[in-house]
């Protein structure tokens, strides 16, 4: 259930979700909403001071949406876009055929209705969801192979538009990776994946899933880091 508090005169909206977990952590979903993760036992009167003490970071991350979401994409020439951590300039020509790639440092679509937005988002997320397919069937294998020790393996690969997580894993062991880390440069891709990898051998976040994620990618923190300011 979404709450609301008030921090320096601001609304700020949360979700507080308990699990057998040690730790505390939040987390700013796209929606604007921050999701606070603690133990079992932690009491929710504790949230202000907790969310306080973390203000600075959580003002300077819901800018950064607001300015993402000042900035709509009109998929016109000259729009910076993201692919695989590069940021590339969008071309759009018309063309009685179809096509999106990569030419230096432009990202090219050539259309039949060129001045029309919604179907240039189309055609390029389109493209977007081609390029995970192959990047995702590329970086996933040695990672599945690391975890054979483990006796554990998907049950089913899917790639699905997600707005609050990067990747999430059932009980029914079925990984699900978002499209838009296609946007993202591999390493924060392998951690995603790591991550859900993970959660076959530790569905929740004990010290032994911790301890597997340093195991199997030793620099992971860094990469999660990162991600928190995209």
């Amino acid at each position: 259930m979404i709450k609301t508090i008030i921090i320096n005169g601001s609304e700020i909206r949360y979700e507080f979700k308990r699990s057998p977990r040690r730790s505390v952590s939040a987390h700013i979903r796209r929606d604007g909403v921050i999701e606070v993760r603690a133990p079992l036992l932690y009491r929710e009167s504790n949230m202000l001071v907790f969310l306080n003490q973390h203000k600075r970071w959580i003002f300077n991350h819901l800018d950064r949406l607001q300015n993402t979401d000042n900035q709509q994409k009109k998929y016109i020439s000259g729009e910076i876009h993201n692919y695989l951590g590069k940021q590339y300039t969008l071309q759009v020509f018309e063309s009685g055929k179809n096509s999106v790639f990569i030419e230096g440092n432009s990202l090219i679509i050539n259309s039949k209705y060129p001045e029309n937005p919604k179907y240039l988002e189309i055609q390029l997320n389109k493209w977007y969801r081609n390029q995970a397919k192959i990047v995702f069937s590329e970086l996933l294998p040695p990672i599945i192979e690391k975890f054979r020790k483990y006796n554990v393996a998907p049950a089913k690969i899917s790639i699905r538009d997600m707005r609050s997580r990067w990747g999430s894993c059932s009980r029914k062991g079925n990984i699900s990776l978002n499209l838009q880390l296609i946007k993202l440069n591999e390493n924060c891709i392998r951690q995603v994946m790591v991550h859900e990898m993970c959660h076959l051998v530790y569905f929740n976040h004990q010290a032994g899933f911790h301890a597997l994620m340093d195991e199997m990618m030793p620099d992971w923190k860094l990469w999660k880091k990162e991600m928190k300011f995209l």
